[in-house]
């Protein structure tokens, strides 16, 4: 899918701020990393742009660059927790938005406990992926005043997980555009100069707090200790060793979208709009449905399962599922023979090499 149309808001300061929209329904705020804080870059990353897509099947998705980032405006005075409601204030005016959830990503959750705090009426529900404390990022981080081409990749991999080059890869891109050194240093200062625990105790929001397993990123216990502070608040856990496994757990997913979508006081039956999909009209004379054709020209173009799980934002299971029917239907018998098939009935792009990863 193409970048979402980039809008324009203006804060009652005069500060440019850039953000998208996409959906419709009840409007969900994607509060993503500072380091993933750039609309362009950040929708090449595939379980950004997947988890995106996903919500809007349910909401309006909302999501902006904050002032010093991305492609807003980064010439700036300075940056505080208010700062950062002003410029979400200037988006959701620019959208006639009234009433948002929100979805913080990692050290953005200290964003959104002030956000929720000061505004309680605004934000409806609250779901923070990850958002603890968290040494390892800091230690990360501080190498970026260093060196950005030695920091960014490092980052990329502790977020992604070190075994996944296409995601530590994607993250990397970003996160060497998404700020300018002396505005990391602003972002490093408010967000960590706040009492994020107390903060937190301030919010009344039901809220959702999505931790992994075994991830030595943001360890359970800092998830725990933030939500013992916070009234309203529930852990759940997601297998997986790194924070981007949130996103490759569809059904922690799912009930991070059927939590967003109870408190809107609406239904987001996720299982059955899955069933539906699986049910798709058939669009190739070999029977295949779009969604198949899409695995095929993957795997056509070299994309390992977990690539295309991640590209497609959909569960490992179901891509095993979608190549066994794509065999039967093209009468192949591995990911070679399909692949040549794609290449011979012109289903990938001209000058796509023939690959195989079996």
């Amino acid at each position: 899918m193409a970048l979402p149309r980039i809008g324009q808001a203006t804060t009652a300061g005069g500060v440019r701020i850039s953000y998208h929209a996409l959906g419709k329904g009840p409007a969900v705020v994607m509060l993503w990393a500072y380091h993933a804080s750039h609309l362009e870059l950040n929708w090449q990353v595939p379980l950004h742009r997947g988890a995106t897509e996903f919500f809007a099947r349910y909401f309006n998705v909302v999501t902006l660059d904050f002032r010093g980032s991305g492609l807003s405006e980064r010439r700036i005075a300075s940056l505080s927790l208010d700062t950062f409601a002003e410029d979400l204030d200037a988006v959701l005016r620019a959208l006639g938005i009234h009433r948002v959830a929100l979805v913080a990503i990692g050290p953005m959750m200290a964003v959104a406990c002030h956000i929720a705090a000061k505004s309680p009426d605004l934000v409806s529900s609250l779901v923070s992926i990850e958002g603890g404390e968290s040494e390892a990022i800091r230690y990360v981080l501080n190498l970026r005043h260093v060196s950005a081409q030695v920091e960014a990749p490092l980052w990329g991999s502790l977020i992604g997980g070190i075994e996944d080059r296409n995601a530590a890869a994607s993250l990397a891109a970003v996160a060497r555009e998404a700020l300018e050194p002396g505005v990391l240093r602003q972002w490093e200062k408010v967000l960590n100069g706040g009492n994020l625990l107390e903060n937190a105790a301030r919010v009344t929001t039901p809220t959702l707090y999505v931790n992994v397993e075994d991830d030595g990123v943001v360890p359970l216990a800092a998830g725990q200790t933030l939500v013992d502070r916070m009234p309203q608040a529930t852990l759940i856990t997601v297998p997986g060793r790194s924070p981007m496994d949130v996103w490759r757990d569809r059904a922690g997913v799912q009930r991070m979208a059927a939590f967003l979508a109870q408190h809107f006081g609406v239904d987001a039956d996720v299982r059955r709009s899955q069933r539906r999909e699986r049910k798709a009209p058939v669009v190739h004379t070999t029977g295949l449905s779009e969604r198949e054709l899409e695995v095929l020209r993957l795997l056509a173009a070299g994309r390992s399962n977990q690539q295309i799980a991640d590209e497609l934002f959909i569960s490992l299971n179901t891509v095993s599922h979608h190549l066994r029917n794509i065999f039967a239907k093209t009468k192949t018998n591995n990911r070679t023979e399909a692949a040549s098939f794609a290449h011979q009935q012109g289903l990938v792009p001209d000058g796509t090499p023939a690959r195989s990863i079996d």
